[in-house]
């Protein structure tokens, strides 16, 4: 009976086929969304400040009530708990590095004609000569580890990213454990200065506080300083940063799917041969399963059965109809390895039958074996009864186990996509929950020392559709271990376009210009911020240089967009104002401080234009065609979050 969809062979199967595809591709696509939202945590380790200001703070205690007193009161109790003999073993993670250079060489050298094909890609003779040095340059060892963190086929190997993490955990080491005197300076006047800015009010809400409070927290954890302050700040910051929720009605009217199947009839009851054609028509409804630990779904199957058939029982033959109300479910719920059916696959059916006539060149024969028929019906429909509810049984959770096999097995080839590994990208630990009105979809993208969301969004979900939200920690959180201390240059600015296609276009490349480059700082150099109705974005930079002249001064580039949304759907980000571009610490003046800043805006400009889509963004063009039907109501921003809400 539950045979493949489209099979049926009287009119009652015959279902708009492109009806029935779209439904078929959202009932998958629910599946493959509830698989991908449940996996464990992996974590990444992330890169430090590019060498720290060791500037004492000159701000006067500033007197006032923090907010949070507790995590107050943990900050000043770290300025005496800082131990110099705590920090990291230089030594250690040089010998580490040593060993994995050694090995990687080695694994090199077994190719002759790649291995001198990678050592140039990845600069080889650059870092044996920067590891040689007496005073190895952090930077430098950060630029070579970055080329390691590209999207190029082959870099996902253990003998690359081991090679790779080694050389991010001695630059780290260097940084913070070679000269123990001014670290201890260093995170002193850090935590004085956050202590200082939590006795103001609005701490979340000051972009520049949040930043160096998510500095202090990595600089702490490189440092392996003040334990209880970084358990702290990552408990409080470890609120998921993408949330998406669906209503009850939206799950029903975008998941729910019609069954039209046909299948052949072949019983034996109480000694007649049974054969015949049967067709199930009906729908497929999933319902939603109060669990506040893991999603769980019933999925709900209601149909009418019908078949015509003939029984052969010696030289008479029965010509029958059969009819049945068809109930049928089963429940799915998440785990670490993706989504489980739970096997309490139930059916219900109520068969009817109806003997529409006797064949036998005997009219004696007949009047006899309609009597006999009409007095072994009720036991023949039990028996058959009990037999289809077995096999709408063993085929409903056949199905079911098929579908949610698949959907697990998109979950394992996105979670395992080579690109992730070659950019060190740890995927991120996903969590769910439902009620009977609401499914919950949660993702946390957080690794090492970073922060995640420090509250919940503060606007309501849409209770009759689905809600999208994101907040701002998402964006730097996913960069870091791409962005963090690399030098964009102007020679390779093609290569970026060519690894990631559009999504990496950018700042461009002028022949005019001659060579340039732009080094980004060496902790979360791009900040995007969801706050008033506006996006903001902020791209910090730690030095500038073009041909023959440089700029050592690090400068912030800031960018304000406003979303406008279309009487067609479409979505644009026009820009509030002009592009900021400010230098950090002293003005820079003169020729140089004027031509280098201007080239500097001249560039960004080109990247955070007046419009920033070529062309207003269809919301619908972008989603799967399943999905095209969707609509997108409302955007909201404020507070760090952005909100869309879709419905059907």
């Amino acid at each position: 009976m539950f045979t493949k969809l489209n099979t049926a062979q009287n009119d009652r199967a015959k279902i708009n086929s492109k009806r029935k595809k779209s439904s078929s591709n959202r009932f998958a696509s629910l599946l493959a969304l509830l698989a991908f939202s449940q996996a464990p945590q992996a974590l990444n380790a992330q890169s430090p400040e590019s060498t720290p200001s060791t500037t004492p703070s000159n701000t006067a205690p500033i007197v006032g009530t923090p907010q949070d007193p507790y995590l107050w009161n943990v900050v000043n109790q770290s300025l005496g708990e800082l131990d110099p003999t705590r920090l990291p073993n230089v030594s250690a993670s040089r010998e580490n590095l040593d060993k994995q250079v050694n090995r990687f060489e080695q694994f090199l050298d077994t190719s002759p004609t790649e291995g001198p094909a990678w050592k140039k890609f990845l600069h080889w003779d650059e870092l044996k000569k920067t590891l040689a040095s007496q005073n190895p340059n952090p930077d430098r060892i950060v630029e070579i580890e970055k080329r390691l963190r590209q999207n190029y086929p082959g870099l996902e190997r253990s003998e690359y990213t081991a090679l790779r993490d080694a050389l991010a955990k001695y630059s780290q080491d260097l940084r913070v454990g070679s000269k123990p005197d001014e670290t201890m300076q260093i995170l002193k006047n850090r935590l004085t200065k956050i202590s200082e800015r939590m006795q103001l009010p609005d701490m979340q809400r000051d972009p520049i506080a949040m930043y160096d409070l998510a500095q202090l927290a990595a600089y702490l954890q490189q440092s392996n300083q003040a334990p209880t302050l970084v358990s702290n700040l990552l408990g409080r910051y470890s609120h998921p940063n993408v949330q998406v929720l669906a209503s009850d009605d939206f799950v029903r009217q975008a998941f729910s799917r019609p069954v039209a199947q046909s299948s052949p009839v072949h019983e034996v009851i109480l000694g007649t041969d049974i054969h015949g054609q049967g067709l199930l028509c009906g729908s497929v409804t999933p319902l939603l399963v109060n669990n506040p630990n893991q999603a769980t779904l019933r999925l709900l199957m209601q149909g009418d059965f019908s078949s015509q058939n003939k029984g052969y029982n010696r030289s008479v033959v029965l010509n029958t109809r059969g009819q049945a109300d068809v109930v049928a479910c089963e429940s799915l719920t998440l785990g670490d390895s993706g989504l489980t059916t739970l096997g309490d696959t139930g059916v219900d059916a109520t068969l009817r039958t109806t003997i529409d006539s006797i064949e036998h060149r005997s009219k004696l024969v007949r009047k006899i074996a309609s009597k006999q028929a009409a007095k072994k019906k009720p036991q023949a429909d039990a028996i058959g009864e009990a037999r289809m509810e077995n096999r709408i049984r063993t085929q409903f959770h056949d199905q079911l186990g098929e579908q949610v096999t698949e959907a697990n097995a998109k979950l394992r080839n996105a979670l395992e996509t080579p690109v992730l590994k070659r950019l060190g990208i740890a995927p991120p630990h996903r969590t769910s929950w439902s009620t009977s009105e609401e499914l919950g979809l949660q993702w946390k993208v957080q690794s090492g020392s970073q922060l995640a969301a420090d509250n919940t969004c503060p606007f309501p979900s849409d209770p009759c559709g689905l809600t999208i939200r994101v907040h701002q920690s998402l964006v730097g959180n996913l960069l870091d271990p791409v962005l963090t201390g690399r030098v964009l240059r102007s020679e390779e600015m093609d290569g970026y376009t060519a690894q990631f296609g559009d999504a990496a276009r950018g700042i461009p490349r002028n022949p005019d210009d001659g060579p340039w480059a732009i080094h980004l700082r060496g902790f979360r150099p791009v900040d995007v911020i969801f706050d008033d109705s506006l996006v903001k974005f902020r791209i910090r930079t730690l030095k500038l240089e073009r041909e023959d002249q440089s700029l050592d001064q690090a400068a912030t580039i800031e960018a304000a967009y406003r979303v406008v949304q279309g009487d067609d759907g479409t979505i644009q980000l026009e820009r509030q104002g002009d592009l900021n571009v400010e230098f950090v610490g002293k003005a820079q003046r003169g020729v140089l401080g004027v031509t280098l800043r201007t080239f500097l805006k001249d560039k960004f400009e080109q990247l955070f234009r007046p419009q920033l889509f070529d062309k207003p963004v269809r919301w619908a063009d972008r989603l799967p065609e399943q999905f095209r039907d969707l609509n997108l109501c409302s955007v909201a921003l404020d507070d760090g979050w952005l909100q869309l809400q879709v419905r059907k």
